[in-house]
């Protein structure tokens, strides 16, 4: 006979799966936001569910969420909530907010950043063994917010957008900002960087200064780097 779960550890378990939930609340709030005509509070509320969505997955293996209840998966349910707070709210937010040029242009490109952000989520293929993405990752939760920061031209924000939506369904490879193994630590510093100055300057907008856009970019700018080095690496060992 196996070993019977302990309530404690039971108990953990849901409260994680609680956690990861959480989630699609945070998300709901961050639309409200932005239909309130709240940007600040928007983009407060993603980082919020992108420190949920750190956290839950480490402590989901730590109590080892999947064989103490296997009735619900915690991976498919982290999916539904990464499609809503990563791509649902910042198309919702970049479409709100004037983003994206009006009309069909910016119709199109929304379409496109929606459609190709759900069928990179269906991938088999998502992840390399040693934890890259195949494919850019749809983390359009910090993209918009980014863009919007740095108040970038409508017609430049729909080209980085069709640019990154065409990326989701290539085999090009980006960091997991936490797992990767490849450049590990760079990669945690980075992102880290870009999570927190993103915070800062959303609290402190519209206030802007050349400074802190160039930390800004720090984090995009590593990530840009690090896809290419990894490609050339991977060109070099065929």
């Amino acid at each position: 006979m196996g070993v019977p779960v302990t309530t404690p550890g039971l108990s953990a378990c849901r409260a994680i799966h609680l956690l990861t939930a959480s989630g699609i609340l945070v998300g709901m709030l961050a639309i409200i936001a932005v239909l309130d005509g709240s940007p600040r509070a928007a983009v407060l509320l993603l980082v919020l569910a992108q420190v949920i969505d750190g956290i839950d997955g480490p402590l989901a293996r730590r109590y080892d969420v999947k064989n103490v209840i296997p009735k619900y998966d915690g991976y498919i349910l982290d999916l539904v909530i990464d499609y809503v707070t990563c791509v649902l709210v910042p198309a919702v937010f970049a479409w709100q907010f004037g983003l994206l040029p009006d009309g069909p242009f910016g119709e199109v490109t929304i379409a496109v950043m929606l459609v190709t952000s759900a069928m990179w989520f269906s991938r088999t293929d998502m992840m390399t063994t040693d934890h890259w993405f195949r494919g850019f990752p749809a983390v359009w939760n910090m993209v918009i917010p980014t863009l919007w920061l740095l108040e970038t031209p409508a017609p430049l924000t729909a080209i980085i957008v069709l640019v990154l939506s065409a990326l989701s369904m290539t085999d090009v490879e980006f960091a997991h900002p936490v797992q990767a193994a490849q450049w590990r630590r760079p990669n945690l510093a980075f992102m880290s960087i870009w999570v927190l100055s993103l915070t800062l300057l959303t609290m402190w907008w519209p206030t802007t200064h050349a400074v802190t856009d160039v930390v800004l970019l720090l984090g995009p700018a590593w990530t840009i780097g690090s896809t290419f080095g990894r490609w050339q690496t991977t060109r070099r060992a065929v």
